[in-house]
């Protein structure tokens, strides 16, 4: 079935669980729900040279309106010029903390009514600032392996601490996919990372102030995320990496799991992965079964 990918995921209830949202064509209000399941059969298929599309805003009641102009997006863009600036939260993608800027009122009040979290997360081997009103969401959409909530507030404070943390060496605020896909196939070792972020939170707090902080007595110990990833976990190889690009893309197989938005499958002995991100706002043919990949090779040839 070919479908439009609008968005890709993580629902919360009843449990985590990753998923993409798709109409049938990009003007379409219809969505609908694909949850990518461990266990699952599936095929993705995007033609060479398929254009891609602007995904349309959301609104301040998290509705979502179609692009007007049905706009073709060159590069990596989700949204044209027109969308981006009617995203109801495109101002916080933007915000340092410094002063309010908001995209709208409706963002403003949100913004300044709802308590946000600074967070430190540990992904492909290192530990990142964040921010966010719902933690444990951001994680799982980064594709963390643990996370603890370090600090709380409402407005420009949250912003303003993850920033400043940021701007140390060691607390990078964003990590490249590449990096997240290279990690795969690694071993989890908890203690390791317990000891790593035991010495980042000793760091900040002997660094930085902030009215905003948790007292240490209130830290609660690391949430590790691993069982919501699937298998992928337990996999010992790091899977053959398929990108979206001019020559289209091809991939099939079981769902091991998706990590952040990197989806890992097997076919027959070998792992693959891709990055579900990379196909917003473009045309898939999606099925639910497991066929051969073409030029696809034994496990011999990659080891």
């Amino acid at each position: 079935m070919k479908k439009f990918v609008i968005h890709n995921g993580w629902k919360m209830k009843p449990k985590p669980s990753p998923y993409f949202l798709l109409t049938n064509d990009n003007v379409s209000m219809e969505e609908e729900v694909f949850e990518l399941i461990p266990g699952k059969e599936l095929s993705i298929k995007v033609e060479p040279n398929s254009k891609k599309y602007c995904v349309g805003f959301s609104t301040p009641k998290r509705n979502r309106i179609s692009c007007p102009t049905a706009e073709i997006l060159d590069g990596k863009n989700f949204h044209c010029a027109s969308c981006s600036s009617s995203e109801f939260f495109t101002c916080k993608a933007i915000c340092q903390g410094e002063f309010c800027n908001p995209s709208s009122a409706g963002a403003k009040t949100h913004c300044w009514k709802t308590k946000a979290y600074v967070y430190l997360t540990y992904i492909a081997g290192k530990i990142k600032v964040g921010s966010s009103t719902s933690s444990i969401r951001r994680w799982l959409g980064q594709g963390s392996d643990a996370g603890v909530v370090i600090a709380e507030g409402v407005g420009l404070e949250p912003r303003a601490l993850e920033h400043h943390i940021g701007s140390l060496p060691q607390f990078p605020l964003a990590i490249r996919i590449s990096q997240k896909m290279k990690s795969l196939g690694q071993k989890l070792d908890k203690e390791k990372i317990t000891a790593e972020m035991e010495e980042a939170i000793n760091l900040i707090y002997s660094t930085i102030k902030s009215n905003i902080f948790y007292s240490k007595e209130k830290l609660t110990g690391l949430t590790f995320l691993d069982e919501f990833h699937g298998e992928i976990s337990t996999i010992e190889a790091r899977p053959m990496i398929k990108t979206l690009d001019e020559s289209g893309l091809d991939i099939s197989g079981e769902i091991i799991g998706v990590k952040g938005s990197v989806l890992v499958l097997k076919n027959g002995s070998t792992y693959y992965t891709t990055n579900l991100n990379s196909l917003i706002g473009s045309y898939i043919d999606l099925d639910e079964e497991v066929k051969e990949m073409k030029g696809q090779k034994s496990l011999f040839d990659f080891v």
